[in-house]
């Protein structure tokens, strides 16, 4: 059977062997870690090993971490305290996760979208202008932006953009999901309100994920049932995802190995990308990028029809973000970067991950021209 080369990463990564074996033996465990007694205790301890080592590596203490079912629920979660804390003006970055965006809209009447320059970085200068001005009229901001773009890996530097909304009082909502284990936690965590997280990109497991809320940040409380995570969300905890959580915990404070290695596979891919294919265009290229990450474009060659036929070659990646896969079309972040729509349609991302090798870049770009053969003997 032909091995296929999976290259969607920033989708999901293939969990690491280790974290299976953590999670399995975590299965054995049968306590909700909810009860008293000690089979639930057990599980309890569990829990709070791994939250320890989350905020060990996050550089955070214990009691700011709330584990959720996912990134989008800890987004959730965060929207619903910054509305709950009082702030009625919602800034969201125009590159944002539809998680981010559209809870943002059905929750705030004052939603704001913060435009991007030409590279895919926020227009610090427009949002300072703006915050001024929302500071003027009495509205409490808040600011919601990505630590690192989900479809073209631009990182946004938050020192800059953290200085700018503390200068009008204003909150900083960072949706770190992308960044987390590929990007120095030091680079991100010390700077939001709400950090919100997940395992999946990395290595872990699906289906868990964290809100860490600042000292002095209130969760919004307002979700009933059995009360878990102290009020802040309720149900049943997750126990076997949560230690899976642990497990890949570590590498948001060790990315060395991680970044080296994307690094040369992403420059490498780049490079053969462009030799082969001098006119492709590869986006967010002019700023500081994730090193996994690669979203180009070829012209006249459609994102739908290479995805696929990379796909009947036995190679996995996206056309944009996986939960728009269902539907090809044109990207938001594309748009925002006022990409011509005609190129937007072509753009694909591949994302490498940590089990990826140079054969992996070769088999890629192997495919993609076997591919293009195929494509202009069509044409022909």
């Amino acid at each position: 059977m032909k091995t296929r080369i999976y290259l969607d990463h920033n989708a999901t990564s293939l969990m690491r062997p280790f974290v299976i074996e953590a999670i399995t033996k975590a299965m054995e465990n049968c306590g909700n870690a909810s009860s008293i007694h000690i089979d639930g205790q057990s599980s309890r301890k569990l829990v709070e090993g791994a939250r320890k080592a989350l905020a060990l590596s996050m550089g955070v203490t214990s009691s700011e971490i709330v584990f959720t079912s996912g990134a989008t629920e800890a987004a959730q979660l965060a929207l619903e305290s910054a509305k709950s804390m009082g702030f009625d003006a919602a800034f969201i970055g125009a590159a944002e996760h539809p998680a981010v965006l559209a809870y943002a809209m059905q929750l705030f009447e004052n939603v704001v979208i913060i435009p991007l320059d030409l590279a895919g970085n926020i227009d610090f200068e427009w949002l300072d202008l703006k915050l001024s001005a929302a500071q003027a009229s009495n509205s409490r901001a808040f600011v919601a932006i990505q630590a690192a773009n989900n479809e073209i890996g631009t990182i946004n530097p938050l020192n800059k953009i953290s200085g700018i909304v503390k200068n009008y009082g204003a909150a900083l909502m960072v949706d770190a999901v992308q960044a987390f284990a590929k990007m120095p936690a030091h680079d991100y965590a010390g700077y939001a309100d709400w950090l919100i997280i997940s395992a999946h990109k990395v290595g872990g497991p699906l289906g868990v994920g964290a809100l860490l809320m600042a000292p002095g940040i209130e969760g919004a409380r307002n979700r009933p049932g059995g009360g878990q995570e102290k009020g802040f969300r309720s149900g049943t905890l997750n126990v076997p995802a949560i230690v899976g959580f642990g497990k890949v915990a570590p590498f948001a404070g060790e990315v060395g190995e991680f970044t080296s290695l994307t690094a040369c596979l992403r420059d490498d891919f780049e490079s053969a990308l462009l030799s082969h294919w001098p006119d492709a265009v590869i986006f967010g290229q002019a700023t500081k990028r994730l090193t996994n990450t690669s979203c180009f474009a070829i012209p006249n060659w459609s994102a739908e029809h290479l995805v696929i036929a990379l796909d009947l070659e036995g190679v996995s990646v996206s056309s944009g973000a996986a939960c728009s896969s269902g539907a090809v079309k044109s990207s938001a972040v594309l748009k925002a970067l006022r990409a011509p729509e005609q190129l937007a349609r072509c753009a694909v991302r591949v994302s490498f991950g940590w089990n990826n090798c140079k054969a992996d870049v070769d088999a890629a770009i192997n495919a993609m021209l076997k591919a293009d053969a195929r494509r202009k003997q069509v044409a022909a």
